[in-house]
């Protein structure tokens, strides 16, 4: 078991923010999925926690791989995200631990910065950037929880600003078609979660949120989630990698940003075409869909680790007990002689 710990890879934290942010979307029609989801996040988050307090020096050396770094914050997000499960049961506890996961993510920003930024090479920039610097956001989706919302609109701010600067950098290396390997590829599917995340971040925290920029990052939004799906069959052909975590949040939060944005539009009063209601329930369904593969194929990583730990355990433990056998007709040899 433990030697399974030691291999539970840190992008699982992706498929614990997909899970959590995907609870979030369901609400509406199920709280039992809802409480599922958060569940089934909070475990995966034991099995992270586990890793991080057993082999320390080990999650030190994976945090030298930039990719790994970045998607690293999606840890902080979910632990936002939880912390709203949290709430109606523990109250301010839940309060403390949001604001502990919001300055967590903000050292991690520091800390991303400093050792990997400063030292820029465009072969070492993916689309996880986005998740360190945008996905502050979700503090913004989340403040509203604890009546945090001056908080969130900062942070909202300091997301939308660095997503406006990482975009174009990003997507340099992109239309430059440098070289990406193949267990990087799903990492595409991340481009498809900024302008949504930020939508709905603007959305949770300001008052009088302007309807015309909310109908403008809705469209660019919706335009970068069909560029994603254009490229998505290709990625799940792929084998599994801890990538395939890219599938599940930016999926969700695009679902997720366009029920805000008709929600609000309801409210205002303005009719919004009865296509936009299939589109939603479509996009929810791959949403579900897109979560369900990615969460079963880790499950098989993780039980397929276990299985090979144990023939491994089976193995050795064969083999030692053939040694003692060998040593004691040796020594049976020995005495007759």
């Amino acid at each position: 078991m433990k030697q399974m710990i030691r291999q539970v890879p840190i992008p699982i934290a992706g498929v614990m923010l997909g899970l959590t942010a995907l609870g979030n979307l369901l609400q509406g029609y199920s709280e039992a999925a809802r409480g599922f989801c958060g569940a089934l996040a909070a475990l995966f988050g034991v099995l992270l926690l586990l890793k991080f307090c057993l082999f320390r020096e080990q999650v030190k050396q994976e945090m030298e791989n930039p990719v790994i770094a970045s998607v690293s914050a999606t840890i902080f997000m979910s632990v936002m995200q939880l912390s709203t499960y949290a709430f109606p049961y523990i109250g301010k506890a839940a309060v403390l631990v949001w604001g502990l996961a919001v300055a967590g993510h903000l050292c991690l920003i520091l800390w991303y910065t400093k050792r990997f930024l400063l030292r820029f090479r465009l072969e070492e920039v993916f689309p996880t950037c986005f998740v360190t610097y945008v996905g502050i956001i979700v503090g913004s989706i989340t403040s509203a929880t604890f009546g945090m919302e001056a908080v969130g609109r900062w942070l909202f701010w300091f997301g939308f600003c660095a997503y406006g600067i990482m975009f174009p950098v990003i997507s340099c290396r992109y239309l430059r078609r440098i070289p990406v390997a193949e267990a990087a590829a799903p990492l595409f599917c991340i481009y498809t979660a900024p302008m949504s995340l930020s939508l709905t971040g603007y959305l949770a925290v300001m008052e009088h949120p302007s309807l015309t920029f909310v109908l403008a990052l809705e469209i660019l939004a919706q335009a970068l989630y069909g560029m994603v799906l254009t490229r998505l069959p290709r990625f799940l052909k792929l084998p599994f990698y801890p990538s395939y975590a890219s599938f599940t949040f930016p999926f969700v939060i695009t679902a997720f940003a366009l029920k805000k944005t008709l929600e609000r539009f309801a409210a205002a009063g303005i009719a919004v075409p009865a296509a936009c209601s299939w589109l939603l329930a479509a996009e929810t369904a791959a949403a579900v869909l897109l979560v369900s593969y990615t969460v079963a194929r880790f499950i098989l990583h993780l039980s397929g680790l276990c299985r090979r730990q144990k023939t491994a355990e089976a193995a050795e433990s064969g083999f030692r007990k053939k040694t003692l056998r060998l040593s004691g007709k040796r020594g049976i040899i020995q005495l007759s002689e």
